[in-house]
């Protein structure tokens, strides 16, 4: 008696390389998608293309840094697709698939291969999203029943993605006092509401170390993320739009915020071991 073989599931190749988002043997979809072969975008014109931009992402594209292989729209495209915060690349895509869909004489007459490259689309923009090394998820929680935390998140989350660190830096600042002084109040040591974020931390840190919750290796860094937290404290205070101030440099805004969530997230780790110690629960490893 023959045996059917049962069939293989196969899942499609990944589109995103090793060293290239977009990889030379998928341009050619790319271009196809967005018209962009011959170094135009659909049928954006510079001025329309810049303008399409600004205004649904507040986003100059005509970067130098999305320009390393040439100023052409078309170039300058897949430049912003190698270089930008990968989960706004892939929010562009979208936006722009659905800008395409709405002009006339740009789909494919044969509507298998429209589907064939939707399907391309969704593919690469999902692989974008994973592909994002920000740890939004990890360091910023919905830690209280608070009603403005998730909006304060959303927002924090939405600035970043837009690679805008100059301009969520007040509230991320404004997310680390809420959640030390959760964290704090959950060991029963409220802090007074006039007390700058530096000096909360310090209080945190000096928990943690009497706790024995931070191991001798680590202690002497935790140490050191007062001096973060006290800088953070005073960008947000002389550098952010807490007040009228000049913003600071997006790259130095960007190292800060780097820093911090770096930090949150390996808090949130220890609370995490804290919490299964008080329920009894050891169903997730720290580290």
């Amino acid at each position: 008696m023959t045996q059917t073989a049962t069939p293989i599931e196969s899942h499609p190749p990944k589109i995103m390389g090793r060293s290239r988002r977009l990889p030379f043997n998928q341009r050619a979809v790319f271009d196809q998608i967005f018209h962009s072969g011959g170094g135009f975008v659909l049928d954006f014109s510079d001025r329309t293309m810049a303008e399409w931009f600004d205004e649904n992402f507040g986003l100059s594209i005509f970067q130098e840094r999305f320009q390393m292989e040439g100023s052409s729209k078309g170039k300058t495209l897949r430049g912003f697709v190698e270089a930008a915060e990968p989960r706004l690349v892939a929010q562009i895509l979208r936006a722009l698939w659905q800008y395409r869909r709405a002009l006339n004489g740009y789909a494919e007459t044969d509507p298998s291969e429209e589907a064939r490259l939707e399907a391309w689309l969704e593919q690469f923009t999902h692989e974008l999203e994973n592909a994002s090394s920000m740890n939004l998820d990890d360091a910023l929680k919905d830690f209280s029943r608070d009603t403005t935390l998730p909006k304060l998140r959303a927002s924090i989350a939405a600035d970043l993605v837009a690679e805008k660190p100059d301009v969520a830096l007040d509230r991320v600042h404004t997310y680390c006092v809420k959640r030390f002084r959760d964290l704090l109040a959950s060991r029963n040591q409220p802090v007074d509401a006039t007390t700058p974020l530096h000096a909360i931390f310090g209080t945190f840190g000096k928990a943690l170390r009497d706790e024995g919750a931070v191991s001798e290796f680590a202690l002497p860094t935790l140490r050191v993320q007062h001096k973060l937290f006290e800088g953070l404290n005073q960008a947000r205070n002389k550098r952010s739009f807490a007040h009228d101030n000049e913003l600071l440099p997006v790259s130095e805004a960007q190292f800060i915020i780097d820093c911090v969530l770096a930090s949150l997230a390996f808090i949130e780790r220890i609370e995490a071991a804290r919490e299964r110690e008080t329920t009894g629960r050891d169903d997730e490893i720290l580290f």
